[in-house]
């Protein structure tokens, strides 16, 4: 369970940022198991349209969805990973589900789980993608580990399902997850999956793709980070990063000035991140086997993954 521990800077105030204590546990979906509803490694989960909580389980090789109060909907197989970890999930304003598992292949389901289409093209040149995001221009971007690391914007004719040209921005040292503002910048997480590189940091890229701000490794006056693992932006501006293994999240102002560790205690492993309505931050706990949302809604409670409320 999250502890009510931390005490946010008075100056959050000043910038917008309301006291909103991310350590109060609202919910908690998974559970380790095979069967439909539980998790073995949730890795990385987004937001439908619809509020629903779409989640990436690297261990069984399945998408599954869970509702907006926590219950269990439904499950459905994507390609397993060459390496386990690879790969992301996100939504389109559609509702089109698309899945990257480490290979050049992006795979669209519908939101019923039925696959679409698999985006795929000699455009195409990265060895083993990671992290996706889907822009409000109905564009995409998906990071790679190409000579360093890159992120590409690929221009997709959702109408034909085909790709119509890409663009990529290099100078990235493991790049794992994007998150998208809504005024089109990009938010890109560098991490260390396997073993101790260049990056631990996070870096904004501006709307003509230049790198605009870097934060990290070190940012305030004692935090480090060791292995950013997920990255998302709240509609207000403030940004919220998972440190795998720090086993922390972390939220910033939306100029980076601030910072407060805002989740600390009962994560193992965190991944990716999502905001949920209303005003919840998803989080992949991936060694809890589970996804946790945490935030002010006192509302709700905590539910098992058939629906019986645990608390």
């Amino acid at each position: 369970m999250f502890r009510e521990t931390h005490t946010f800077n008075n100056k959050w105030k000043l910038s917008g940022i309301h006291k909103i204590h991310y350590e109060n546990l609202v919910r908690m979906v998974g559970g380790f198991g095979t069967i439909p509803g539980k998790l073995i490694w949730p890795t990385s989960v987004t937001t439908s349209p619809d509020g629903d909580l779409v989640v990436k389980d690297s261990g069984t090789g399945h998408i599954q969805i869970y509702t907006s109060d926590g219950r269990f909907k439904q499950r459905f197989p994507y390609w397993f990973e060459p390496i386990k970890g690879l790969g992301d999930v996100t939504c389109m304003r559609s509702g089109v589900i698309l899945v990257t598992n480490g290979t050049r292949v992006i795979q669209l389901f519908s939101k019923d789980g039925e696959l679409i289409h698999e985006l795929k093209s000699p455009k195409l040149t990265w060895p083993y993608s990671y992290g996706i995001t889907g822009m409000q221009s109905n564009k995409i971007a998906v990071s790679d580990w190409s000579d360093g690391g890159k992120v590409n914007i690929i221009g997709v004719d959702w109408r034909m399902n085909a790709i119509l040209k890409t663009n990529a921005i290099e100078g990235f040292h493991r790049p794992v997850r994007i998150a998208v503002s809504k005024n089109e910048e990009l938010f890109v997480a560098e991490g260390q999956l396997f073993g101790r590189f260049q990056g631990c940091c996070i870096k904004v890229i501006d709307k003509e793709r230049h790198l605009k701000k870097t934060t990290g490794p070190r940012y305030g006056k004692k935090f480090r980070f060791e292995n950013p693992s997920g990255i998302t932006v709240h509609t207000d501006g403030n940004i919220f990063v998972a440190d795998e293994e720090k086993n922390c999240t972390v939220m910033f102002n939306p100029d980076s000035t601030l910072s407060t560790v805002i989740v600390s205690d009962g994560l193992q492993g965190p991944g990716g991140l999502s905001m949920m309505e209303p005003g919840l931050l998803a989080v992949a706990d991936c060694y809890n086997h589970c996804v946790k949302s945490s935030g002010i809604n006192k509302h709700m409670g905590i539910f098992d993954s058939e629906g019986s409320r645990l608390e």
